[in-house]
């Protein structure tokens, strides 16, 4: 950004259904529920792992085949779900020089922000009310400087 450009750049800020996110002059504040979702995601694999372990320990000494196989499909399926809850990033303040690349996306009814930052890391914004002005906003004053 030139001078010009810092001097004029006010923050901007979008609702979300669970918070806000805001623009400044070099970075992005986003308080939403992130953080909270991530660990209680984790907290509950955790307990399923457990209850896997203890699971696959019990029908294999009952020699129950189906279920003892069953819950190690079960536990391999709460590793890869734990292994991608851990590579999302779920950092409230990120400098426009981390992020890699932006992406808006779409499934059912909701709509997605995708930041991917340089160290591959990926956040995830959610449930985004006004979700054309915030493209708009992004393409004109964030991509193109």
């Amino acid at each position: 950004m030139t001078k010009k450009q810092k001097k004029k750049f006010m923050t901007q800020t979008f609702k979300l259904k669970r918070g806000q996110i805001s623009f400044e002059k070099d970075r992005i504040i986003i308080s939403d529920y992130a953080k909270f979702d991530k660990y209680s995601r984790l907290i509950t694999n955790i307990f399923l792992f457990v209850l896997g372990v203890t699971n696959i320990r019990r029908f294999y000494l009952e020699g129950n085949q189906k279920l003892y196989y069953l819950w190690i499909i079960l536990l391999v399926l709460i590793l890869l779900i734990s292994t991608i809850t851990i590579s999302k990033s779920a950092k409230s303040v990120i400098l426009f020089k981390e992020i890699k690349s932006t992406q808006f996306r779409q499934r059912l009814n909701s709509n997605y922000l995708d930041i991917k930052l340089k160290n591959n890391r990926l956040r995830r914004i959610s449930q985004i009310e006004n979700i054309e002005e915030l493209e708009e906003y992004i393409l004109k004053h964030i991509l193109a400087g």
